[in-house]
């Protein structure tokens, strides 16, 4: 039986697993189909996932009583993207580069959250650090909305060497440090940028660090002295869009 963390729910996630040919092994949907049109039986038809009619109780214990709407899919094996991918897919956007690196980031609702706004704000990708890292779990893919099926998401087990290949390239690598003199909305974000973000309570690593080409911050006018990554990563990253707009 499935357990919880290979279990992803919502209509909206779902459909967005159908429509991008995310891996899901099966679904579960609620006896009568309620709210479910007639597309995503088509999909589903169309990528050979068995759909189970089961009933609202059932849903019930499968996600621990969670707001599921009537529809429960069984994750499968997601695999991260070559870092080869994500550099594609900038090529064939035809934009600026702008690509979201994550230095150790481990918690998988902050993973999730940082991916949806990533693909929100037109990122070509996501590069993660190899060691210390979330896996791309069904509790990131929940998190996320369903946005991590369109996005390239590599895992590099030299992260600090990636971000070197960029730099030499002339691209802006931007690390969000506190320490910073430069606030975010004034760098030139219309430049092809990498966002480099670190861990939650670590930060980024020094090696990855001495990669980076600028340092920016975001102002703390309060008592707490930083913001969530996924915060942080949603106010920069559409300081960028505003910039590119």
């Amino acid at each position: 039986m499935e357990t919880q963390q290979s279990l992803i729910w919502g209509k909206r996630t779902i459909m967005e697993f159908l429509r991008k040919e995310a891996p899901l092994q099966r679904i579960y949907v609620v006896a009568d189909g309620a709210g479910l049109n007639r597309e995503f039986f088509e999909l589903a038809k169309e990528r050979a996932i068995p759909v189970v009619r089961s009933q609202r109780e059932r849903l019930d214990a499968m996600t621990g009583r969670a707001n599921h709407q009537g529809v429960v899919a069984s994750l499968g094996e997601r695999a991260f993207a070559a870092w080869q991918e994500v550099l594609e897919a900038v090529a064939v956007s035809g934009r600026r580069m702008l690509v979201l690196a994550l230095d150790g980031v481990q918690d998988p609702g902050n993973f999730g959250a940082l991916l949806r706004t990533a693909e929100g704000a037109g990122a070509q990708g996501v590069v993660v650090s190899a060691a210390g890292s979330c896996p791309l779990s069904a509790t990131v893919s929940k998190a996320s909305a369903g946005a991590d099926a369109y996005l390239k998401v590599a895992r590099h087990p030299r992260l600090d060497k990636v971000l070197g290949e960029l730099a030499d390239e002339k691209i802006q690598v931007v690390a969000t440090t506190p320490d910073a003199d430069l606030n975010y909305w004034e760098l030139d974000w219309k430049r092809p940028s990498v966002l480099v973000l670190g861990a939650e309570g670590s930060g980024i690593s020094e090696s990855v660090l001495r990669r980076c080409t600028h340092r920016v911050r975001l102002p703390m006018l309060g008592q707490v002295q930083s913001l969530n990554v996924a915060a942080s990563a949603a106010a920069v990253l559409y300081e960028a869009v505003r910039q590119r707009s």
